[in-house]
């Protein structure tokens, strides 16, 4: 009988021993998560790109401590070479998602080789309208009608009836120029002057010329590097422009200086407020001594929140998970996605005062 026990008690150890074998490991999917990042690291988008880096970096330092590992990519600016990127992410590191690109031009170029590998894009572009057709795209910006939406009151509190608009030939440019003319009839303003130009052209003496003979109340341009922006304002001025200057573009503080008195009151609709989560401010602070803006936010929200998301619905693909999750503590306050992959949070309009981006008074 000892003998017939001591049999039943070793088989049910084996047994038990293989059942914890097999048992699977809820946290495998946590530590085997690996994540794709592009950012234009260098060119004519590097302004932003390096500060959304800022705020990726941040949260790759914490998420690392889960076993979640990160490879990095630089798009230079340019869309054949997002497409390389991604092409190198997907098909050799062999990421579970794709964070990043900037432009829409970029993402556009990305989606369908994502798609085909059954894998989502979580852009830091604005949500533009050629994404809604994209089934594997998120947006990290809302969409321009939103974000020019902030500009509305300034436009009508002074008396604005006439608009220049120049924007880049891209499809941040026409979407932005798109929004401005279909604003015109409900805010009040009549469009006098409405071209395209290309981006990192440098010179826009023939613009500002045509525009200056147009005699608007105030010229509007967007342009996916700030630089351009500027330098359109710098022109007028220099020609004798005294109109309200609105700069569609993501503030730069160091950027903005290079101008001096040529960027003083250029108004910047769709930004994120400047003051943060406490956490992420002192965070920040502490790694680059210096002060976050709604950039390196957006790097860290975005990064953190797709993370968090995968990690919390492990079974779930990166689109799925991303809409099932309750985003806690975010660096920008109210961050999160709505059910067309498109993005909300507070906004407000900004101005150049002082060479420092400040919330602006009208």
């Amino acid at each position: 009988m000892k003998k017939i026990i001591s049999i039943v008690i070793v088989v049910v150890l084996l047994i038990g021993g293989y059942v914890l074998l097999r048992k699977p490991n809820t946290s495998s999917n946590t530590t085997a998560l690996k994540v794709g990042i592009i950012l234009p690291l260098t060119g004519d988008l590097s302004i932003t790109g390096e500060k959304i880096y800022q705020g990726v970096q941040l949260a790759q330092a914490e998420l690392e401590k889960d076993g979640v590992t990160f490879v990095v990519e630089d798009s230079h600016s340019k869309p054949v070479d997002a497409v390389s990127a991604a092409s190198k992410l997907l098909n050799v590191d062999k990421v579970d998602v794709i964070v990043g690109t900037y432009s829409p031009d970029e993402t556009i170029a990305v989606a369908p080789l994502a798609l085909k590998a059954n894998k989502s894009v979580f852009s830091f572009s604005f949500c533009s309208d050629s994404f809604l057709k994209l089934s594997n795209v998120f947006c990290g910006y809302p969409n321009a009608d939103k974000q020019l939406d902030t500009a509305v009151p300034m436009i009508q509190k002074k008396g604005i009836k006439t608009i220049a608009l120049i924007d880049g030939n891209s499809d941040f440019g026409q979407q932005s120029r798109d929004s401005m003319v279909r604003k015109a009839g409900t805010v009040g303003y009549t469009v006098v002057y409405n071209d395209l130009a290309p981006s990192g052209a440098r010179d826009y003496r023939t613009f500002a010329t045509k525009i200056i003979a147009a005699k608007p109340d105030a010229v509007f341009t967007a342009m996916d590097n700030p630089t351009d922006a500027l330098e359109i304002i710098k022109e007028l001025k220099q020609l004798g422009y005294k109109g309200t200057a609105i700069t569609f573009v993501d503030p730069d503080n160091k950027n903005l200086a290079k101008y001096g008195q040529y960027g003083e009151g250029t108004f910047a609709p769709g930004i994120a407020p400047s003051k943060f989560s406490t956490a992420y401010t002192n965070a920040f602070k502490a790694k680059f001594n210096s002060e976050p803006d709604y950039a390196s936010a957006l790097g860290y929200d975005m990064t953190t929140y797709v993370v968090k998301a995968m990690q919390a619905n492990p079974e779930k693909d990166a689109t799925t998970a991303a809409l099932s999750y309750s985003y806690k503590n975010p660096a920008i306050t109210n961050f999160s996605f709505l059910p067309d992959h498109t993005v909300v949070y507070q906004m407000e309009l900004q101005m150049a005062k002082n060479q420092q981006y400040v919330k602006a008074e009208y």
